[in-house]
């Protein structure tokens, strides 16, 4: 095949890897070589036995057959993950992208666009919960018990909606005892407050309650020279409230109640290329965190949460309800051309609603069959609308290269659309395990998916914003833009059934390998972005409605506990096949489309351990190895002067990788503790976080590319040796990499580029009490 300009440049990535962080890693894969076993009369050491509920019942992680990365609270404190964004630096082949207002999650190199109409590729549970979309996750990463994620398909016990992984947040609960748990930041770089606390009181020996709640500030690491302010300002707060009622053994509930607020001014996108626009108004267009988004972007996002478990623990198992009604209300005011001129401002709001039940029966332990048994229901409902001023400018379009002419504009319009799309789905799975001897078992699973979904979008084009008619004159112009007002409905169904096998076997007292075969579905729904209603491969008609994507998936692993019990190691190669992938596409020149795109493969490798070195220290690491390619998809879309192109102006991705796909990805973690004079304990925690290059936008665009960046972390601590109190001086991306999380092409704006920015270096000092 020819190569083409957006192929990976060649560059020597394993020497890269190794050169920033291979050291640490290959000390802590090679501990059970390195660490010598104590004497009989010494006082061992132990790692901390991680319990997780991958399989919806606790067991040690050593004992779960699926790639899996688990991080305590204590875990995700001491490393200051205080959302979603910080847990991809240390979870092998997980990575979310912030594009602005929306978050986008992949795993594997598998993700959902910024689009309305997606289902999540990575499904994202709060309490055993499915939140369907990211806007819900922005008051769930609070006084977390643990995180867990879990890589590859699962919906056997997770759903249909986690083809490429889950993300499972479980909260902590009311416990016995009187807890209080109080702590405040101050950052530096980005002026940011925090206060984030937690009360749990057992008011009888049955009932108990717990309240937690955060309050965040910040004004911003991007400055923007049109407004004069640093953005994006955050102003957020959520609280939740957990009341846990256990009347007898039998019985044992919780009811959990939760909102949040989180208000915004600013996005992350600046331009990074010049256009035939910028050119005429000599703004900024360097990748340095400096923007020229002359509208005043604000947005809004509230969220609701409210979940009853009820487990009734009988002699034959527990039956478990998870009865629970969650969703949200945006408002947002975006600039679409990310720059100083007035082209597109869009006003946008979304309302989505979603109720769901679980019934679900899981044996006991220990004998020749153990299973989990269930049905499911879930229906939502989501209304999106968004509507704002349209200004095309010549240059946009046709540049002269005067600037006179260029600047001229050409359309002066209004636009808005209406989108909706109401869900039902139902399914019923079945999942057992058959040990047939005390090392070796297999599990066998089953879940049928049946789905409705029926939607609608509407698109109107007036000449201003009072909603007259458009003249024909502006009709004809924009239709030649690929913008044409429409009326689109659709009614689908869809039906699955998805199978698991899983051989399991210990060989060892301290090893275990599995090898598993499984398969996933991502729902197929309606695009909600489209400007169009054509009939060409690109074209809004013909791809209102996509067809639900599919995976084949195998993996082989092995779970070790190395070194007489002070390190351990797990080991997961994957291979998964992917058909008709849905894939969120810039037509070229004003929308992005939802495309089944066709075929891909994904396989690798991931490894994470620990080794507890001394009483005082401990590494931790990961590595992961990704291989994505594009097996067939023949009718991509093209950057441009890409200049390849098929007839009807699309382009072959065929054996090129995708979006979002770093061939190596690696963290290491060392955690320092001693104690000092006066009951006092010292900690600090280094962490190296690395990044191969990658694509940042779906077309392969050379300009978005992003080189390989480590990011280095840092946390020096200093409180008491019962974790009552302690002082922190925290520090994020210390080496201050400037990198890309997300691009395009910028919005009838001809040569320009735009793309976000990710974090820049912030430091902060943090105080916790806890009693």
């Amino acid at each position: 095949m020819t190569k083409h300009v957006a192929q990976r440049p060649q560059r020597h990535q394993t020497q890269r890897l190794y050169r920033h962080i291979s050291s640490p890693l290959l000390a802590l894969l090679t501990a059970s070589s390195v660490v010598a076993q104590p004497q009989d009369n010494a006082p061992r050491r132990q790692l901390e036995e991680v319990v997780v509920t991958a399989q919806k019942r606790s067991q040690s992680l050593t004992d779960v057959p699926v790639s899996v990365t688990a991080l305590s609270g204590d875990r995700l404190s001491d490393a200051g993950i205080e959302n979603l964004s910080d847990l991809s630096e240390y979870a092998p082949n997980f990575k979310l992208v912030d594009s602005g207002f929306i978050p986008n999650i992949y795993m594997r190199g598998v993700g959902s666009g910024s689009n309305q109409g997606f289902e999540l590729s990575v499904g994202i549970f709060t309490d055993g919960v499915h939140l369907g979309r990211p806007h819900q996750t922005r008051s769930a990463f609070m006084d977390l018990e643990r995180v867990e994620v879990l890589r590859g398909p699962q919906s056997i016990l997770f759903g249909k909606n986690a083809i490429a992984g889950a993300l499972s947040l479980i909260s902590a609960k009311p416990g016995d005892e009187f807890e209080f748990d109080i702590s405040a930041l101050k950052g530096r770089s980005d002026d940011r407050h925090e206060v984030s606390g937690a009360v749990s009181v057992p008011v009888t020996d049955s009932f108990g309650f717990r309240v937690a709640g955060r309050v965040r500030e910040e004004e911003g690491y991007m400055y923007n020279e049109v407004l004069d302010r640093d953005e994006p300002g955050v102003d957020e707060s959520a609280w939740r409230l957990t009341l846990a009622y256990a009347p007898n053994d039998v019985l044992d509930s919780t009811l959990k109640l939760e909102t949040s607020t989180r208000e915004q001014t600013g996005r992350t996108y600046e331009m990074i290329r010049d256009s035939a626009l910028t050119r005429c108004s000599g703004e900024d267009t360097q990748k340095n965190g400096r923007r020229a988004a002359d509208a005043n972007e604000e947005g809004e996002i509230d969220t609701y949460n409210a979940t009853l478990n009820v487990d009734w623990h009988l002699e034959a198992g527990t039956l478990t309800s998870v009865t629970a009604k969650t969703g949200y209300d945006s408002a947002d005011l975006f600039d679409a051309d990310s720059s100083s001129f007035d082209t597109l401002y869009i006003f946008g709001t979304e309302d989505y609603d979603q109720f769901s039940q679980e019934l679900r029966f899981t044996s006991p332990t220990g004998g020749f069959m153990e299973y989990i048994a269930g049905v499911f229901y879930q229906e939502n409902n989501l209304h999106f609308y968004e509507e704002g001023p349209l200004k095309v400018r010549t240059g946009g379009v046709q540049p002269t290269g005067v600037c006179a002419l260029d600047t001229q504009v050409v359309v002066d319009t209004f636009l808005d659309r209406d989108f909706y799309v109401d869900t039902e789905a139902w399914s019923a799975f079945f999942q057992f395990t058959l040990n047939w001897t005390p090392t070796l078992r297999t599990t066998f699973g089953l879940r049928k998916v049946e789905e409705e979904k029926i939607s609608s979008r509407e698109f109107r084009i007036y000449n201003d914003e009072g909603r007259g008619s458009a003249d024909p004159a502006t009709l004809f112009l924009l239709d030649n833009l690929r913008i044409n007002p429409h009326s689109l409905q659709g009614e689908r169904e869809a039906s699955n059934l998805l199978p698991l096998v899983n051989l399991q076997w210990d060989a060892t007292d301290t090893m275990m390998a599995y090898v598993s075969y499984t398969e996933g579905a991502k729902s197929g729904s309606y695009d909600a972005r489209g400007n169009n209603d054509r009939d060409e491969f690109n074209g809004g008609g013909r791809n209102y409605e996509y067809d639900d994507e599919l995976a084949d998936a195998w993996e082989i692993g092995a779970k070790m506990t190395l070194a007489d019990g002070t390190a351990d190691l797990n080991i997961a190669l994957f291979y998964v096949e992917y058909t008709d992938m849905q894939v969120s596409v810039y037509d070229g020149s004003s929308a992005f489309n939802v495309l089944n795109a066709g075929e891909a493969l994904t396989q690798g490798l991931e490894m994470d351990g620990r080794w507890l070195v001394t009483d005082w220290f401990q590494l931790t690491g990961s590595v992961a190895y990704l291989d994505f390619e594009w097996t067939e998809y023949d009718n991509g879309p093209c950057y441009v002067g890409r200049s390849d192109s098929n007839p009807d102006g699309s382009c072959s991705l065929t054996g090129m990788e995708n979006i979002q796909t770093p061939e190596w990805t690696a963290s290491v973690s060392t955690n320092f503790t001693f104690p000092l004079p006066g009951n006092l304990l010292v900690g600090i925690t280094l962490d190296a976080n690395y990044k191969d290059d990658h694509f940042t936008s779906s077309d392969l665009d050379p300009r978005g590319f992003q080189e390989a960046t480590t990011r280095y972390n840092g946390r020096a601590q200093i409180g008491a040796d019962d974790g009552t109190w302690n002082i922190a001086l925290v520090g994020k991306n210390l080496s201050d990499e400037t990198t890309i999380g997300a691009s395009a092409a910028t919005l009838l704006d001809v040569g320009g580029y735009r793309a976000t920015i990710e974090p820049a270096r912030t430091v902060y000092l943090e105080g916790r009490y806890r009693y």
